[in-house]
């Protein structure tokens, strides 16, 4: 099935009263940030639970001090995404393109990213828990190596991690 546009990825999320009615938020040019006026599809400190958010286009979505649990972005576009701080608990991200997103200070439990493009990403500062990253692309993924430690990657995908060695600077808006 292919991926929704942005437009119609949008009015799917008014129809399930994720984004209020009306116009759709404009596509942000850049990766947002916490104290963005106008930030286009975002989150903050919502629970998403029990959702399906498969198959859609929102990059530069800004997902914050949330809680999202029992979801699947199956095979969705967050390219380019702020998502700081929150706990993403039974979550689905099999074939998603997660790539150049920050997602910093998470909370993963026994979440997949099972063929997702994670290139770029930004992982520091975050915690793991039983999570599978089969087949999931990190090339040049910032992770430190304590983290590291504990996940269940292939020689390969070692080799593709930008391992760091201390967790850098927290995500602004903490």
């Amino acid at each position: 099935m292919p991926r929704l546009p942005y437009a119609d990825s949008c009015r799917q999320l008014q129809q399930m009263e994720l984004l209020d009615p009306g116009d759709i938020p404009a596509l942000p040019d850049r990766p947002p940030r916490h104290d963005d006026e106008t930030p286009g599809v975002s989150f903050f400190r919502t629970e998403l639970a029990e959702i399906k958010l498969e198959h859609l286009t929102l990059p530069h979505t800004f997902i914050s001090r949330s809680e999202i649990r029992d979801a699947s972005f199956h095979d969705t576009d967050l390219a380019g995404s702020v998502a700081n701080w929150n706990d993403f608990i039974r979550v689905d991200f099999t074939g998603a393109d997660l790539s150049r997103t920050d997602l910093r200070a998470c909370l993963f439990e026994r979440v997949r990213f099972t063929g997702a493009v994670l290139a770029d990403a930004d992982l520091r500062y975050c915690g793991f828990k039983h999570c599978d990253f089969t087949g999931a692309d990190l090339t040049n993924a910032r992770l430190t190596q304590k983290a590291g430690a504990a996940l269940h990657l292939t020689p390969e995908q070692q080799g593709m991690v930008d391992w760091q060695s201390e967790e850098g600077e927290e995500p602004a808006g903490g």
